[in-house]
């Protein structure tokens, strides 16, 4: 035997396809996802670089501007030309960003008297000259490690650039600044080193620099409130760890554990020779109009002393920074942080594609739908055009015979009337249906009335008597006691019991029995009524019990035994009974017999305006019309 191959349709290569597609898609966007998260973190790790970078240079910078302005160098000490210093102080004080972050300036060098001792002399803005002072007793440590300073200058004058191991103090009140040791430039152009001994030091105000200066630049690089996206903290990096700035309380205490940038500054060190550089370029004197600072070049010594012959000397503090930057990404890290973007990139990609996943499966649902209601659709017209086509020709023939006096027997044409009257009933019957199933579909609505389900039962039973008589069907009752009234359209509920009667003798298999019974029943806490259709026919497959009261199906038995029917009468049913505030159930074995049951809402006594639902569920009051 030869089997022929079918060409699937193009709704399956669809489903196929999009099975195949979707998972590959996934799995792409999980690659896509990952190398995009990558690079993210790339990006604001380094974005988050360069602003520190900024941030600090900024405030490095009111050191270096200090630093480059307020150094003096050996000639300009010996020869006393305060005078080039005070423009040189002037000019700095307007250039600078926060003048009143220096309160003071002092010289200090070997007293002329007696070289071995250092004398202090405390600038003065409106003399524009350094008069003699005494050492502040908050410059003790500073003495101390000056007088180191000069006696191993002293010992050892070419070795040294006369400068201390640090230029912030470890508190960073105070910034101890060398002469330079570059004599001014001669006229040939080359520079000479002239060794000398003394320092300018500027005492500092922190608070400036505290409350001024770094909110600012905060704001400038972080943006208002500290920071949109960052938790940042200052603290000192001495013993104590002083907390000089927080964008949040408590941000120090969890930054210095968990910082995504720990970034050390306000100092001045090898690192920052450029910093300096840039400083002196931008603070050049006004002496000199062609640009040319005085001093030949700003010697800047930050490189530590080379062979301290003390023993006692601190050693210098690392890279001379006194403060630490802390910054942390307020999602806890920047790793937490892209992470949480791309778990949600991922929720929202993969969402899409489920999306996209459920999109077929509804079109596929619907394709299907589609196809079996158009199926059905096509064997109800079939069905329709058959039982329309039928009684129309047996009539037409019928009643030709009688014009033409084919038949003129009696007995004949009783049979011919007879035969032509059941006929328009079996045509009047499915007109019925069909007006009854577009009367549902578009909405009709009957005034609602209280009706005794008992004697609705034996109108529909009255109703039914012809379809009965002929079938010679055994026919029982039975009467539950004290059954209430319901509410509703009393033509379309005893249109329901016909229904399922006239199914009953139509499936009624070798003998006719129906079995109609009315009892009350009980569903969540309230009454309702059971109108039970019983019958001993073929029954009904357990595959097709779930649609049987979809429109125009028909079962496979009512197809292969050519019973007459449309597909409608069970539909009908059930959309009217649920326009009603009730259900339909069925329980049917094949080959013994199937029970409907009617399920009503029982009327309320309390209901003075009885009120029920229109075909499409929705609420009507009982006046409507």
């Amino acid at each position: 035997m030869r089997r022929t191959l079918t060409r699937p349709s193009a709704l399956t290569a669809l489903v196929a396809g999009m099975l195949i597609l979707l998972p590959v898609l996934a799995f792409l966007q999980y690659r896509w996802l990952g190398q995009l998260s990558d690079a993210d973190r790339d990006r604001i790790e380094r974005s988050l670089k360069v602003t520190t970078t900024a941030f600090v240079q900024q405030i490095d910078s009111e050191l270096a501007r200090a630093y480059v302005s307020l150094q003096l160098d050996a000639a300009t000490v010996r020869q006393r030309a305060w005078a080039g210093y005070a423009d040189r102080y002037a000019f700095w004080r307007a250039a600078a960003n926060e003048p009143a972050f220096v309160t003071d300036v002092f010289l200090v060098v070997p007293d002329a008297a007696r070289p071995e001792v250092l004398a202090i002399s405390r600038w003065s803005v409106d003399r524009r000259t350094f008069n003699p002072t005494e050492w502040p007793a908050d410059l003790a440590a500073v003495h101390a490690r000056l007088d180191l300073e000069h006696a191993d200058f002293e010992h050892n004058p070419e070795r040294v650039f006369g400068r201390p191991g640090t230029v912030l103090t470890e508190n960073g009140r105070t910034l101890v600044i060398p002469f330079s040791q570059l004599a001014p430039l001669p006229a040939d152009g080359n520079a000479r080193v002239e060794p000398a001994f003394g320092f300018t030091i500027a005492q500092l105000d922190l608070s400036v620099l505290e409350r001024r200066i770094v909110p600012e630049a905060v704001v400038r690089h972080f943006g208002p409130h500290g920071a949109d996206s960052y938790h940042l903290a200052i603290v000192s990096r001495d013993a104590s760890e002083r907390v000089v700035y927080e964008s949040q309380a408590g941000d120090a205490a969890v930054l210095r554990t968990r910082a995504d940038i720990d970034q050390p500054f306000f100092g001045l060190g090898p690192d920052q020779f450029p910093l300096l550089r840039q400083a002196a370029t931008t603070m050049r004197t006004v002496q000199n109009p062609d640009g040319r600072d005085s001093r030949g070049s700003v010697f800047v010594g930050v490189f530590g002393r080379r062979n301290p012959s003390a023993a006692d000397r601190p050693p210098p503090a690392g890279d001379g920074s006194r403060w630490r930057l802390l910054v942390g990404h307020r999602a806890g890290s920047l790793e937490a942080a892209v992470a949480q973007v791309r778990r949600r990139n991922l929720a929202l990609s993969f969402g899409i594609l489920v999306l996209m996943g459920i999109s077929v499966g509804l079109i596929v649902i619907a394709a299907r739908r589609a196809q079996r209601l158009a199926r059905q659709q096509l064997e109800f017209v079939a069905g329709v055009s058959h039982e329309l086509r039928t009684p129309v020709a047996v009539i037409g023939s019928a009643a030709d015979n009688l014009a033409h006096g084919v038949v003129q027997d009696a007995a004949r044409v009783k049979q011919y009337g007879a035969t032509i009257g059941t006929e328009a009933r079996r045509l009047g019957e499915t007109v019925e249906r069909v007006l009854e199933f577009a009367g549902i579909q578009s909405g009709v609505v009957r005034q609602p009335t209280a009706i005794a389900p008992v004697a609705l039962v034996e109108q529909a039973l009255a109703a039914s008597s012809r379809l009965l008589n002929e079938a010679q069907a055994t026919v029982e009752t039975t009467y539950g006691p004290d059954v209430p009234d319901i509410n509703g359209d009393p033509a379309a509920l005893r249109a329901v019991v016909e229904n399922l009667i006239a199914n009953a003798v139509k499936y009624r298999g070798q003998h006719a029995w129906v079995h109609v019974s009315v009892s009350n029943g009980l569903a969540k806490r309230r009454g309702e009524v059971l109108i039970r259709v019983e019958d001993r026919g073929i029954g009904i497959p357990a595959a097709e019990q779930a649609r049987i009261f979809e429109p125009f199906f028909r079962g496979s038995d009512a197809l292969t035994r050519h019973i007459h029917g449309n597909g409608l009468g069970l539909s009908i049913v059930k959309r009217v009974v649920e326009a009603h505030g009730g259900r339909v159930s069925v329980v049917s074995t094949p080959g013994t017999g199937s029970t409907f049951t009617v399920h009503l809402p029982v009327l309320r006594q309390t209901e003075h305006e009885p009120a029920t639902r229109d075909v499409q569920g929705r609420a009507v009051r009982a006046d409507a019309r």
